[in-house]
């Protein structure tokens, strides 16, 4: 790894893990382009700390309403799926990353729950109103979206959507619902820190500060999309991208 890929990656993990368009998905493809033979695994959750730290400077003054007991126990159910979903089938969602194909195919499964929110009608509920069975759902597709191509942000909002939240109520829940996700993959690899040289942990840092900025403009245009109503044009883009790399 050289600085030059480490910059492409970080962008890349700024842009794409709050469009819905799975930074997964594309750190897997720019890895094979850029000659990996195999995730660097560390190097992705260093990223998604420069994206999380872009969450919590984006939310700054929200994020005291879920200190609040009622808050902060939705999410602990909202992320009980994707704990459950990443102990049993770790290795084998490790090794789902090394698939061109499957990578190519849940593109294609990606952008068809992006599309069906062009359908959505109502949407009126707002986070004063979720309980903890919306929570639930909008945590089982959380955990979904650990698979690779699978978005987080677009699962999660989608199935808010889907349940009536309003497009700004949903954004903020599923980016609230990021924060103990990815503390959670940081910590469940941070074992992994020792198999490391000085200068990957340098690249490594680089690549989060980098992320953090371009995630930070990442969420500012997600949320005036969704006030657009734009929301599932994204998924015409990851069924163009899936049928391309399934077929490639």
């Amino acid at each position: 790894m050289n600085i030059i890929d480490v910059l492409v990656l970080a962008v890349v993990q700024g842009l794409t893990e709050f469009l819905p368009i799975s930074s997964s998905g594309h750190l897997a493809i720019f890895q094979k382009l850029l000659g990996f033979n195999q995730p660097v695994v560390f190097f992705d959750i260093l990223l998604h700390l420069g994206s999380l730290m872009a969450i919590l400077i984006f939310f700054r003054k929200k994020l005291i309403k879920f200190l609040d007991k009622k808050y902060f126990l939705l999410l602990v159910i909202g992320t009980i799926p994707a704990v459950i979903f990443s102990l049993l089938f770790d290795k084998k969602i490790e090794s789902s990353f090394t698939s061109i194909k499957l990578i190519g195919l849940l593109f294609i499964v990606n952008a068809f729950l992006l599309l069906s929110t062009k359908f959505i009608k109502k949407q009126v509920k707002n986070l004063g109103q979720i309980t903890w069975k919306n929570a639930a759902i909008v945590g089982i597709f959380q955990a979904i979206a650990v698979l690779p191509s699978i978005s987080r942000s677009g699962a999660t909002i989608t199935s808010a959507l889907w349940q009536g939240f309003s497009p700004t109520d949903a954004f903020e829940f599923s980016f609230f619902l990021a924060i103990p996700a990815i503390i959670g993959a940081f910590v469940f690899k941070i074992k992994d820190i020792s198999l490391y040289s000085s200068q990957d942990l340098v690249f490594g840092t680089i690549g989060l500060l980098v992320s953090l900025l371009v995630s930070y403009f990442a969420l500012g245009l997600l949320q005036k999309i969704l006030k657009s109503a734009n929301f599932f044009w994204f998924g015409i883009y990851c069924l163009i991208l899936g049928i391309i790399v399934f077929l490639v």
